[in-house]
């Protein structure tokens, strides 16, 4: 995404598919049987990579008389930029017994800081093993690591190991954003409705289709150059009607608003960088930030059905690049990309690193800048093999990791290209990646940059990963083109509808503007929507969902005259189908004064010349059995006259 000129460092890397189950649902908790592909490094002339970045997927450090090594290894042998609250990750494959820690010893011992004590813990998924330091590390220490032999039994024996690695001398583990509040305020989306807050920024729909879709639509719009106005998570339904709002203008903002599935919503918030989980009842029943000292990142956060969960993080070192390149800057601030992934319990049992697989050579940034963001990963999906795909945008490369090893398995697209583009020319600066359940990948296609925008498209790719084609075999442009330089999303539905998010479109020579579309097979427009500009969102998404607040009806008011306006809502309700209202002289002898369907997000009622002296009133939400749900608090229409205790 773009850098937010209201926001530091943050903001600076601030800037489904297929269904939501096979978009965020672990399968069962299978290892993987795919093993690592070859990797392939590329070269350009004067882009050199200073010891530490590895070309190449590491490699668990053998064990001593020709034993079995581990699975996964964290950090690896030799690893640079390592941050000082690191712990030390083995996976060995088996399943381990919690038994057979007690003679499993583990040694740590940094050249400036001495041994290190810490706790072994034995992860959820019971292969993982875990020690965890009590002190950190000192900046730029090499670190000697020994790891005792370990035998879980099952015919499977592992040796020790010994080896070293370097601390991170100057890094930002990332930061929590800052920002300004703005004076202009926004057009109201509903302007008619008496309970609905009115900075939640207007948007146009113009577009529908009787088909109802699968589920609502969830967006959260912000303002672009300031983010505590009009911030809000919404979800709306399929004519563009508000279903649930949720003011984040405290928070600065929220981004990848999203549907899980079980009934939960997740979010990311900006002022914490913190993911959350709400339940149907949109309350919080979990908060996530990433581990080893790191900043949660906004770009993507998947939790499956299991607990376990994946996000990103960005990690900036300073480092001189005049010896990676010439012109290069000798105290550059460069970002590399952090993936983790985290048992039930908070283990951070992966933490795969740009540092560790990827290459200088790799990128299409500039190397000569002082901030230097040269991977700017910006999506997570599952493949169908329970698998990771990582989009990198400042690579223009879809990356498939081995989730058990961390070995990468193949890299589609950008300058290490391992596949042939049979149909069409590749995808650049993309946001986004999902699997499909035919197998395709989805790719939402920026396409172009603020210098030479293009076309941004939602393409989907049939792989052939033994003859390594792509072959493209379905893609979308909007006519008028959009283009979109940073954010966006293309979602397959299961009905073949697909939705697409834009982001930032950019409005200027020729570009329309757009917030949403949705396309059925033959590519006709079903439902679109628009913001009004600056307002944006990184994402939007639909899914079903089923919401029961645990919050009252609200019921507001307005004199018309002689008349009296009565609006009613429940935010977030999914289930009214009528409403009643009450009124009269007291607030504990209310009558009946009024009965409709559910209307909208509010429903209102107009009482004509109703009594001076009835001038309390309630509304009871009433679901399609008839059965009252619940009431509103009683509102006086006249303080003074009806005085509320």
């Amino acid at each position: 995404m773009k850098a937010l000129k209201i926001i530091g460092i943050a903001v600076f890397l601030f800037v489904t598919s297929c269904t939501p189950q096979s978009r965020y649902v672990l399968t069962g908790g299978k290892t993987p049987t795919s093993t690592a592909g070859a990797q392939l490094t590329s070269s350009v002339p004067g882009y050199a990579t200073p010891p530490g970045i590895s070309t190449a997927s590491p490699q668990p450090v053998p064990n001593t008389g020709g034993s079995p090594s581990p699975q996964y290894l964290y950090p690896p042998e030799n690893a640079r930029f390592v941050s000082s609250e690191t712990t030390l990750i083995i996976r060995y494959g088996p399943k381990i017994s919690p038994g057979t820690l007690a003679a499993f010893n583990v040694s740590l011992q940094g050249a400036k800081t001495g041994a290190h004590a810490g706790k072994i813990v034995l992860a959820d998924d019971q292969k993982t093993l875990i020690f965890k330091p009590d002190q950190p590390f000192a900046p730029g220490e090499q670190v000697q690591v020994k790891i005792g032999s370990l035998n879980p039994g099952a015919g499977s024996a592992f040796g020790p190991m010994a080896y070293t690695f370097t601390v991170a001398e100057k890094e930002k583990p990332g930061t929590v954003a800052s920002t300004t509040i703005p004076t202009a305020q926004p057009e109201a989306a509903f302007p008619e409705l008496l309970t609905v807050p009115q900075d939640i920024p207007h948007f146009t729909v113009s577009k529908t289709s009787p088909d109802q879709g699968e589920g609502d639509i969830f967006i959260a719009p912000f303002y672009w150059n300031a983010s505590t106005l009009g911030s809000y998570l919404l979800i709306l339904d399929n004519q563009g009607q508000l279903v649930y709002y949720q003011s984040m203008a405290d928070n600065f903002a929220a981004f990848d608003f999203k549907a899980l599935p079980g009934g939960y919503l997740t979010y990311f918030n900006q002022k914490d960088s913190t993911h959350y989980l709400l339940d149907s009842h949109y309350q919080v029943v979990g908060s996530y930030q990433a581990g080893l000292g790191y900043t949660s990142d906004l770009h993507d956060f998947l939790r499956m059905t299991d607990g376990y969960t994946l996000l990103l993080a960005y990690d900036t070192i300073t480092m001189d690049m005049s010896k990676v390149v010439p012109g290069g800057n000798p105290n550059a601030d460069v970002t590399g990309l952090i993936l983790q992934e985290m048992d039930p319990s908070g283990n951070v049992i992966l933490n795969w690193r740009s540092w560790d697989y990827f290459s200088f050579a790799d990128t299409t940034v500039s190397l000569t800048d002082a901030q230097i963001d040269w991977v700017h990963g910006n999506g997570l999906a599952l493949a169908n093999d329970g698998n990771i795909l990582l989009s990198s945008r400042n690579l223009s490369e879809i990356t498939k990791i081995n989730r058990q090893t961390g070995a990468v398995m193949w890299r589609l697209g950008g300058k290490a290209n391992q596949f042939k583009f049979v149909n069409d020319g590749g995808f650049s600066y993309q946001h986004d990646i999902s699997e499909l359940s035919n197998g395709d990948i989805m790719v939402f296609d920026n396409h172009g940059t603020d210098q030479s925008p293009t076309p941004s498209r939602a393409v989907e790719y049939k792989l052939d990963e033994v003859k390594m084609t792509a072959t493209r075999v379905w893609e979308y442009t909007h006519q008028p083109p959009i283009f979109t330089d940073y954010m966006g999303l293309a979602e397959r539905m299961t009905d073949g509808n697909t939705f697409i998010a834009w982001g930032d479109d950019v409005v200027t020579n020729g570009y329309a503007a757009g917030s949403v579309t949705e396309v059925n097979p033959q590519n006709q427009i079903v439902f679109e929507m628009t913001f009004d500009r600056p307002f944006v969102s990184y994402r939007a998404m639909r899914a079903p969902w089923h919401g029961s607040p645990l919050t009252p009806p609200a019921l507001a008011y307005r004199q018309e005259g002689n008349n009296l306006l009565l609006g009613y809502s429940w935010n977030g309700a999914t289930d009214v189908a009528s409403w009643t209202v009450y009124g009269g002289s007291s607030p504990s002898a209310l009558k009946q004064v009024d009965e409709k369907q559910k209307s909208g997000f509010e429903t209102q009622s107009t009482l004509t010349n109703p009594p001076s002296q009835e001038c309390y009133f309630q509304a009871a939400a009433i679901d399609q059995n008839g059965k009252e749900m619940a009431r509103s608090p009683v509102i006086s229409t006249d303080p003074v006259a009806c005085p509320l205790s």
